[in-house]
């Protein structure tokens, strides 16, 4: 990849899908954008396959992220509903209101 504008966007939005902050697919779409944009990019014949490269690492990792999800909803108990009743300690009788 001969694009240093490129390298270090990769790296940058690949940090961002890393930390959950940038969904792949949108990371995807930047890079596709770029490609379409750069003179350098659409120059270099080696460039589509190394961003078809990262396009393939970054959708691996949103099937790895998933598949976890998966397990841990799996191995999580479901909760229980737990039913709130009042209990009466005191054992006294309701309080009348005198009307005068």
């Amino acid at each position: 990849m001969e694009c240093q504008r490129l390298q270090k966007l990769v790296k940058n939005w690949y940090q961002q899908v890393q930390d959950e902050a940038m969904a792949p697919a949108r990371m995807v779409a930047f890079m596709d954008a770029h490609l379409q944009e750069c003179e350098v990019c659409r120059a270099d014949p080696m460039v589509q396959e190394e961003v078809n490269r990262i396009r393939a690492m970054v959708i691996s990792l949103v099937k790895v992220a998933k598949s976890t999800e998966d397990e841990t909803a799996s191995q999580e108990p479901e909760a229980e509903e737990v039913e709130e009743t009042y209990v009466d300690d005191d054992n006294d009788e309701p309080d009348e209101i005198d009307e005068d």
